[in-house]
């Protein structure tokens, strides 16, 4: 009765004579069949068939699923038999261990057919069709099996009806009315995947390759030459490859089950061919794809999985020019030779790189994607669809407006809220916005958490870009297929800058026996990158005046203030990031730091050295070092040069931010001759000058007049000097 059961459940499963889908994917599809809906006189034929399969031998039961110590069994011996001398050895066990993944027994126990898995060396599954191989019970323990032996052939055309998949069964003597002649390569077929999207290619002409020794071929070449198996670590969805109607399907089966399949058929007309997929995941055919039911190329037909003959999740894809059924009750044909107008290589083949590097070439498909070299890389046969989904999600953004000013304030967040549909069903939402003339994603991917199709969400701006004006805004949508919209509702909004002002703080003062003092501070960006700083200052006590103020570069976090002898200066300091937008200063006028300056120095012993006539010598090529003391203190140095060369004056700033003018003279200490100054407080100074031969005078005094202090010591020291001359470069 159980093996009558499965007849009228396979008999059932043509679809020919009726189907009820459930209109709710929660309960169960189950086959809707009754006598009344059917004239009396089919019911009469009905009920012949009936009585006939009362009749089927009980050598028909079907193959029983191994128990645990059995399969244990059957492993160990597998194994024990490749170890033998006579198993042949091939590159495969370079790249490949064999697995048991199922194996089924005989109602008797003395039969069991061996599914067989394989493990790459990077540790994958491969998602494929089994390789078979076949045990007998003997005295000793079980006996494996493999194609190519002697016994092969008799026990394997021996083993009880329904043993076998279809992979493994010949076509029907007498093929359908349905069956046509198909000339050359059929074109028109994209990748049964979203476009933009990949999924790695397990295989296609290895399905057929002989290699005993893993219980392969899965399938013979008649059947499997244009079969593609595509997989990835999750269930993803599929659309339909080409357009056509639905001929027949099941998704009843509960995934990962080894003795149900599901699939789904389409047939188009044009061609008189049909796409079948195979090893689809339980409940996931659309209720709407009903026997007939037109089907859009890129139109959602159901998830992956690994029910059925399969050691893995996958999608077993191949075009037909004749159907028939069989196995558990799925459909089968001879594949024919489709091509794939989104596959770049090949002239539409997909091959993977172990297929075109270890097996012959068929149709002229040599080439691969990724590493021959290394053929299992994980990194190697991904394919990327062109498949436009037939029904790609909608929506519209209702918030912000078109011209609406968004000011981010200090919480950097704006409110977005949108509406979204989809056929099937809406998998995330994201504003985008238009940048250097891309549309990029801004702020979060929002996941539905209802059936509504209303969402509100909020999107922190600053995070996207330091945004400050015009900005065009836009919804994009991604549905369960994997489509993607562009930019739906675009507008221009007006964004009052995304990020709040910088931050900044003045830490201390490092100071020096010295009129200038080293100003330090810390500074946070905030988001927008900061710009510049402005430093204010005031003698104490006074009010603060825009005059006195010093703007500094964003990257410096310290710098030279050099003041009247004897004063109190007091400083406050503010950022303003690279949009111009300033951080508010000090509450109530406050100042951040103070810095009382000396009104005295004592000057180094080379004094007096004020006029030309009391320079001191200088030795060519050592530094000597004074200080700068007091207010306005110019220092004279006397050099000798013995040729006529170019020459370098150089002052170095040694403490205290001491910086200067140098002034070169003849040795009158009137013709001037050559003069520079430092850039700034606290920053070195150099002139090179060609000269003769003789006595040449240096006049070295503060940059500014107030820079003075025992500590402001600045090394001078006088060398040889070299110009570089560039070239010059007419266009």
């Amino acid at each position: 009765m159980k093996n009558l059961i499965q007849k009228l459940s396979n008999f059932y499963h043509h679809k020919d004579i009726g189907f009820n889908r459930s209109t709710h994917h929660s309960s169960i599809k189950a086959p809707f069949f009754h006598l009344s809906m059917y004239p009396k006189r089919f019911s009469a034929i009905l009920f012949i068939i009936f009585s006939a399969l009362l009749l089927v031998s009980a050598d028909d039961s079907p193959p029983i699923p191994a128990s645990d110590a059995t399969k244990d069994e059957l492993s160990s011996a597998f194994f024990d038999r490749l170890e033998t001398p006579s198993s042949p050895k091939s590159i495969t066990f370079d790249l490949f261990t064999p697995e048991l993944d199922t194996a089924f027994t005989s109602a008797d126990g003395k039969t069991a057919v061996l599914w067989l898995a394989l493990r790459d060396d990077y540790g994958r599954l491969l998602a494929t069709e089994p390789g078979l191989a076949l045990a007998k019970q003997t005295e000793e323990g079980w006996q494996i099996l493999l194609p190519g032996d002697p016994d092969w052939d008799e026990a394997f055309t021996s083993l009880p009806k329904g043993f076998l998949p279809l992979e493994h069964s010949p076509a029907p003597k007498n093929l359908p009315d349905d069956a046509t002649s198909v000339k050359g390569p059929l074109s028109g077929y994209y990748l049964p995947y979203a476009a933009g999207t990949k999924h790695w290619l397990e295989g296609s002409i290895s399905h057929f390759q002989y290699i005993p020794e893993l219980g392969y071929p899965s399938c013979t070449a008649e059947f499997c030459r244009y079969a593609y198996d595509f997989t990835d670590s999750w269930l993803f969805p599929l659309l339909a490859s080409k357009s056509g109607t639905v001929y027949a399907f099941r998704d009843s089966c509960p995934n990962g089950n080894t003795a149900c399949t599901n699939y789904i058929v389409l047939y188009n007309a044009t061609d008189q061919t049909y796409q079948i997929y195979l090893h689809l995941a339980y409940n996931t055919i659309p209720d709407k794809l009903t026997k007939g039911a037109a089907v859009q190329r890129g139109q959602y037909i159901g998830d992956i999985d690994d029910t059925g003959y399969s050691t893995s999740q996958h999608v077993h894809f191949m075009v037909t020019n004749s159907v028939w059924v069989g196995g558990d009750g799925y459909y089968w044909g001879r594949s024919i030779d489709i091509r794939f107008a989104d596959v770049a290589i090949n002239n539409g083949i997909p091959r993977t790189c172990y297929e075109v590097t270890n097996f012959p070439i068929y149709d002229g498909a040599t080439e691969c994607l990724g590493n021959k070299a290394d053929p299992r890389n994980p990194a190697n046969d991904w394919y990327v669809s062109g498949n436009i989904g037939a029904f790609p999600p909608t929506g519209t953004l209702t918030r912000p407006a078109a011209n609406e000013i968004v000011n981010a304030g200090l919480n950097q967040l704006i409110d977005v809220t949108a509406t979204a549909s989809d056929d099937v069903r809406v998998k995330a939402l994201s504003l985008v916005a238009k940048v250097n003339g891309q549309w990029v994603e801004i702020g979060p991917k929002v996941t539905p958490s209802t059936t509504l199709s209303q969402y509100d969400w909020d999107v922190d701006l600053c995070k996207a870009g330091p945004f400050n004006g015009a900005l065009e805004v836009a919804l994009r949508v991604w549905d369960y297929e994997g489509n993607v919209t562009s930019a739906l509702s675009p507008r221009t909004i007006l964004v009052d800058h995304a990020c709040p002002p910088p931050t900044s703080q003045l830490t201390s003062t490092t100071d020096f026996d010295s009129t200038a003092v080293l100003l330090n501070w810390d500074a946070s960006s905030k988001g927008a990158g900061l710009g510049s700083f402005e430093l204010q200052w005031r003698i104490e006590p006074g009010t603060w005046d825009p005059a006195n103020t010093i703007t500094i570069a964003g990257n410096q976090r310290s710098t030279w203030f050099a003041g009247q002898p004897g004063s109190t200066y007091a400083f406050r300091l503010r950022a303003l990031d690279i949009n111009g937008q300033p951080e508010a200063w000090p509450a109530n006028d406050a100042a951040e730091i103070f810095a009382t300056l000396p009104a005295t120095c004592t000057a180094d012993t080379f004094e007096p050295d004020d006029v030309s006539l009391d320079a001191k010598e200088l030795s060519f090529g050592q530094q000597a070092q004074r200080n700068l003391c007091g207010v306005a203190d110019p220092d004279w140095f006397r050099v000798q040069f013995v040729e006529e060369n170019d020459y370098m004056v150089r002052v170095a700033s040694l403490n205290g931010g001491a910086a200067v003018k140098i002034s070169v003279y003849a040795d009158n200490g009137v013709t001037l001759l050559a003069s520079t100054q430092s850039p700034g407080i606290g920053q070195n100074a150099q002139v090179i000058f060609p000269a003769m031969a003789g006595f040449y005078r240096i006049k070295v005094e503060p940059l500014v007049p107030n820079l003075m202090g025992t500590n402001a010591i600045y090394g001078i020291t006088v060398s040889e000097g070299h110009v570089v001359y560039l070239p010059v470069v007419k266009r």
